[in-house]
């Protein structure tokens, strides 16, 4: 998974239990090596990237 071949200012993570995240690409460059850390509706929600199984362009 390689963040930097990402183009475009949003992309779509999805996750094995196939949930699908709209996110900032500076929000997902920013994360750390484990976790992507998002606010949603004042609630933190994280993550793990080992669970991530595709990262596209929105």
């Amino acid at each position: 998974m390689i963040i930097n071949e990402i183009i475009g200012h949003k992309v779509v993570v999805h996750v094995e239990n196939g949930t699908q995240v709209v996110m900032h690409r500076g929000v997902l460059e920013q994360a750390d090596s484990l976790f992507i850390r998002l606010k949603k509706d004042n609630e933190t929600i994280y993550f793990c990237l080992v669970n991530v199984i595709a990262i596209h362009p929105v």
